[in-house]
């Protein structure tokens, strides 16, 4: 389900260059897209109201999560991706998180980076495999 829906989101085919460039771009487009990842499996695996659903997805989004998963998964993530998440976590970040140390909010910085850039290079597959594996890694430690 969910890769039908991302693949009719727009032509990814037309990004240009320069945007796989922008390592803040691609944490902008991936934070949205691990937010709805997120959303649409826990409102298909639960019979829980909004509320309790958008508490319960917090959990999974929030930096020090992000983070956690990031760091269990880098080790198999491909030198394109290493390369995207070492930009992100090395790009001068203007803002923080609320409740993130610096260290987890650059980490989750890349984890989102790595997730954008997949989508905007057409990895469609490769985005859902690491996008489940968070889940399943965020829900395993619960």
């Amino acid at each position: 389900m969910m890769k039908e829906f991302l693949e009719k989101l727009e032509n990814i085919n037309d990004i240009r260059e320069s945007q796989l460039k922008n390592v803040l771009v691609l944490a902008f487009v991936g934070d949205t897209l691990y937010t709805t990842y997120v959303r649409t499996h826990l409102a298909i695996s639960s019979s829980r109201n909004s509320g309790a659903l958008n508490n319960l997805a917090n959990k999974y989004v929030k930096a020090s999560s992000q983070a956690k998963v990031y760091n269990a998964i880098y080790n198999e993530l491909t030198p394109d991706e290493v390369d995207v998440a070492r930009r992100a976590r090395n790009c001068k970040l203007h803002h923080s998180a609320k409740n993130a140390t610096l260290e987890d909010y650059k980490d989750a910085t890349s984890l989102e980076s790595v997730f954008g850039y997949n989508y905007l290079a057409g990895n469609i597959d490769r985005l859902i495999e690491l996008m489940s594996k968070c889940v399943n890694l965020v829900e395993s430690a619960n």
